[in-house]
């Protein structure tokens, strides 16, 4: 009983809010192994390509681009899944390693600033 109800309330604790404009999640990854991070979106978004990428908003380099739906995509470590019916889109990271802790965006390409979240990766050596 106890057990159960300390997995759900992670759970929650796993799914961003709605509001893409200003929201930020923490994924943590350990060393060799990989890690997936969920990322929603407006539904009126729905038809917009959604993106990847590394460093600061400002300057973000995109690491993975899809505009293709219900179909993963492949780029390097990355890839992207976009489901529609969830309205989220997923990525994943494979083969982490140190040098990949870092801040990276979830973003949804559109006219005007790009709705986006923040996902602050932190990978962990094995002990």
């Amino acid at each position: 009983e106890r057990r159960m109800k300390i997995i759900w309330t992670f759970t929650l604790l796993m799914i961003p809010g709605k509001n893409l404009n200003s929201h930020s999640i923490s994924v943590r990854g350990y060393s060799g192994g990989g890690v997936i991070i969920t990322c929603r979106y407006d539904r009126e978004y729905t038809d917009n390509a959604k993106y990847f990428c590394r460093g600061e908003w400002s300057t973000c380099s995109e690491l993975i681009k899809t505009d293709k739906k219900s179909k993963w995509v492949d780029s390097g470590r990355f890839s992207l899944y976009v489901n529609t019916t969830a309205a989220v889109f997923t990525v994943t990271i494979r083969d982490l390693s140190k040098q990949d802790s870092d801040t990276y965006y979830c973003g949804v390409e559109k006219l005007g600033p790009d709705p986006h979240t923040e996902v602050n990766l932190n990978v962990v050596t094995g002990e």
